[in-house]
Formats: structure tokens, C-alpha cells, sequence
């Protein structure tokens, strides 16, 4: 007896920090898309004890420790964020794993069914996860815009942004690699109605796998 497969889309999320991609994926899961994020697989992949930890302590030193062990992580980003092949070295502990991790959850959600799935991943070109997508999505909006929003996000200063802005791939180079692209310098509404619509044209091309 031969076992159908079912296919489902898979879809690239990505824009630099402040863009709103949280906010586009929020609203593709509220659309009914499953929605998988590397932040979170990246995050406890550096607890204490987890699949990354042991590599990336042996890596970067003590210096990045806590009293108990644990990895300080604004330490680890202070010095990945002031040195491409310090960041170098962490993305290639980091990415195998989180986008293995990625795709095992999607195969067990999607075993014998379609549908959509988005891959919310900030390095997603970077990565070469794209390479793996059926469509990539970037959100994207002006520097100054996205520095105000983390500013008032996270409280971060204005070169801390900079830095980190900087570090990431410029959003010429990540626009020119979209199969379509979100602009996000207006209003919250104007983002949901872009991501509806966005939606509803990846829905058919899920159907056509």
C-alpha cells in the first residue's frame, strides 16, 4: 500500500529589528497559518544544559557566565554585536540546530496534512534557510522608524540600535531577495491589511502544491 503525501507551504518570515515581523507572524497565526519562531528554539537551545550550551561556553569562555552557570546573554550579544566573526562562530552553533528544530516540529504538525506554515526567522538569508522556503517574506520599514520603536520597545539606546542594525543584512539586500514584501511605516491597521492580504494569496499557493 503506498502512503500519500500531503505537502504544505512553507513560508519564510524575516526584517530587521523594529520591522514587525512578530506582528505580521501574530497575524498570519491569528489567519490560520502555523507559525514556528527561531527566536524561541535559539533561546532555550542556550539554557543550562541544552543542546547549544556545552559549544557555545567552550566557544566564548566563562566571561559570558553567570554565578550559576547560566549564559548571560546580553554579555554573549555585546560581543557578537561588536565582532562579525565572533557572531560568525555563535551562528554556526546556533542555525543547524534551530533550523532542524524548526523543520521537526513543522513535520510532526503537518504529517498527512496542507496548509501553511511560517518560519519566523530574523536571519533568514543569512541562515541559507531560505534556500529550504516555497515563498519568502520580508517586512520591512525605514531605519529611523525601526530605531524609534525599539526605543521604545526595549529601552535600548540609539548606537545600541545602530550596532545591531548594522550587524544585520542590509534591507536593500534583503528586500531584493523577497518574493514579496510587507511595508510597514504606517499604522498597526495598515500592517494587519498587507499580512490579510498577503495571506489569502499564500492560501492558493498552498493549494497548488
Amino acid at each position: 500500500m503506498t502512503q500519500s503525501i500531503e505537502r504544505y507551504l512553507k513560508v519564510g518570515l524575516t526584517g530587521g529589528i523594529g520591522s514587525g515581523k512578530t506582528t505580521a507572524a501574530r497575524r498570519f497565526a491569528a489567519l490560520g497559518a502555523r507559525v514556528y519562531h527561531a527566536d524561541k528554539i535559539s533561546r532555550y537551545a542556550l539554557d543550562l544544559g541544552a543542546a547549544c550550551y556545552d559549544r557555545v561556553v567552550s566557544a566564548f569562555g566563562a566571561e559570558i557566565l553567570n554565578d550559576d552557570r547560566t549564559i548571560n546573554r546580553m554579555r554573549l550579544a555585546e560581543i557578537v554585536f561588536s565582532s562579525g566573526e565572533r557572531r560568525d562562530t555563535l551562528n554556526s552553533i546556533i542555525h543547524p540546530y534551530v533550523i532542524g528544530e524548526l523543520f521537526a516540529e513543522a513535520e510532526r504538525d503537518f504529517a498527512g496534512s496542507g496548509g501553511v506554515a511560517v518560519f519566523e526567522v530574523p536571519l533568514l538569508f543569512e541562515s541559507g534557510m531560505d534556500h529550504a522556503m516555497d515563498k519568502t517574506v520580508v517586512v520591512t520599514s525605514d531605519e529611523e522608524t525601526r530605531i524609534r520603536r525599539v526605543m521604545e520597545r526595549d529601552g535600548l539606546t540609539r548606537e545600541h540600535i545602530l550596532s545591531r542594525i548594522r550587524a544585520q543584512m542590509s534591507e536593500e539586500e534583503k528586500r531584493s531577495r523577497a518574493d514579496y514584501l510587507i511595508e510597514n511605516n504606517g499604522s498597526r491597521e495598515d500592517l494587519i491589511r498587507q499580512v490579510d492580504a498577503l495571506y489569502q494569496t499564500l492560501e492558493a499557493e498552498g493549494a497548488r502544491i
